[in-house]
């Protein structure tokens, strides 16, 4: 059993729940940046660090409500206020010209805590053979591609998370080894 698809959508105080998950993979990447230099005259080009991308994570969630008054509208419309500027709980936030998306609190399918993340991307794709008798999607495919907000306090949590998780795999691949090899060569 999978627990269901869960997001916190934390600038409008909504919670994203559906208990389809995302379908494939869920990309997680972070570029590590190298900067090659020419040098005239060598036969090579040294190379410097020049820095790391921003983590990202991009899935494709299927959204499916099949019933006949609403499709999978509602909470569309949730994902809807992740790709326009924050509005607060129920709208009563004024938005002004440099207002930004909102955040969400993410974790789901992929290692670690739950963290604070930008929405960079959500688009849908909504499948014209699935919808009701009113024409309202109950099959939309929505893509998201969220930027982890490394200013944020639970990130630091992370850090410290990641460290001590990294030291306890050392041991955890230190005892594989040891239980292999003596499952190899018997004393």
């Amino acid at each position: 059993m999978v627990l269901p698809f869960v997001m916190v959508d934390l600038s409008n105080m909504n919670v994203i729940m559906t208990r389809t998950v995302p379908e494939g993979k869920i990309q997680d990447s972070k570029q590590i940046i190298y900067t090659e230099q020419p040098i005239p005259g060598r036969n090579y080009q040294p190379v410097s660090f020049g820095g790391n991308g921003n983590r990202k994570i991009s899935f494709t969630l299927p959204v499916l409500r099949r019933n006949d008054a609403t499709g999978n509208m509602l909470i569309l419309k949730q994902f809807e206020g992740l790709r326009n500027q924050a509005r607060g709980f129920l709208g009563f936030t004024s938005v002004g010209q440099f207002s930004p998306n909102p955040k969400v609190l993410f974790q789901w399918g992929h290692n670690g805590i739950p963290l604070v993340y930008f929405v960079a991307k959500c688009d849908f794709e909504h499948n014209p053979a699935f919808v009701n008798m009113r024409s309202i999607p109950q099959l939309t495919q929505v893509s998201m591609e969220l930027i982890l907000d490394e200013e944020n306090p639970l990130y630091k949590a992370e850090e410290a998370f990641r460290i001590a998780s990294a030291a306890a795999g050392n041991g955890e691949n230190m005892l594989e080894i040891v239980n292999h090899v003596h499952r190899m060569f018997p004393l």
